[in-house]
């Protein structure tokens, strides 16, 4: 193999990079929301963050997933406002707490669209 072939076969693999293994879009899907304020809870929603912000919030049969968001199961699970934070709604920060629904135990928290436990 010449040498011109073998600089370009380098600059190639170089140039491709790895492709990112998390997506900026994180979505909830199918958890049990309590949006606050004394809003209805939804059953088997679709929560999408991007930005540090509530982007969708909605029902799971009618709130598009973004193509190549980074997926967590909300299955069993029951989403609540942080302490202090105003609601789970677009435009909103997003602060939020995933818990068991069964025990209604806190199993993880989000500040600003970033999982802090």
């Amino acid at each position: 193999m010449n040498k011109s072939i073998l600089l370009v076969l380098v600059w190639l693999l170089v140039s491709c990079g790895s492709p990112s293994t998390t997506s900026p879009v994180k979505v909830i899907v199918g958890a049990q929301l309590d949006p606050g304020h004394d809003n209805p809870r939804l059953e088997h929603s679709v929560i999408v963050i991007s930005d540090g912000k509530f982007q969708a919030v909605g029902p799971q049969a009618s709130t598009p997933v973004p193509k190549g968001a980074q997926m967590i199961s909300g299955s069993g699970k029951l989403v609540t406002p942080a302490p202090g934070t105003a609601l789970i709604a677009p435009g909103q920060p997003a602060d939020l707490v995933l818990r068991d629904a069964a025990t209604n135990s806190a199993e993880m928290i989000m500040h600003d669209g970033e999982w802090l436990k």
